[in-house]
């Protein structure tokens, strides 16, 4: 019984070690980062309680300024090139105002880094609906760039409907 004891604790060490590495990759943190910030979008009241939550989601996630590019709004909506964060917060409050749903499937993503610049392309399925209307869902493909100071910030999103 003795001999087995060293080998599950090296086990459990290499399992331990090894989770370890892969959370702190960079295409790992870039990817929470996102996440993060999509879930801010969806404003899902199981993880954030308040529009002050979303907010503080909004700034660990993006530099004070990110620049936008979105193709093919619905209703001729229109987005300014550059977003300060509180212009940002505000048309996010609108957005959440406006819709009763907001979901986002991811369908496919790819990283790449640079030293300290990064680029996340997401193929998503999104879904949303206004009070008393139907559901409609699309596939969009997200490009967010980020770049690294202390830490991995959103600094561009770029969103047009994919094929």
């Amino acid at each position: 019984m003795k001999p087995r004891l060293p080998l599950i604790a090296l086990i459990l060490i290499a399992v331990g070690g090894g989770s370890v590495w892969y959370y702190n990759q960079p295409e790992q943190k870039i990817s929470r980062v996102v996440d993060q910030f999509i879930g801010a979008v969806e404003y899902d009241s199981t993880k954030l309680r308040s529009r002050d939550d979303v907010h503080e989601a909004v700034r660990a996630t993006t530099r004070e300024s990110i620049k936008l590019k979105v193709s093919e709004l619905p209703f001729n909506i229109q987005v300014p090139d550059e977003m300060a964060f509180n212009t940002l917060c505000s048309r996010l409050d609108l957005l959440h105002n406006m819709t009763s749903e907001r979901e986002f499937k991811s369908l496919e993503q790819e990283v790449k880094v640079i030293k300290d610049k990064a680029q996340l392309t997401r193929i998503a399925e999104i879904t949303m609906a206004a009070p008393l209307q139907e559901r409609k869902t699309e596939a969009w493909k997200l490009v967010f760039d980020l770049e690294l100071k202390e830490d991995w910030k959103i600094t561009a999103i770029r969103a047009r409907r994919h094929q």
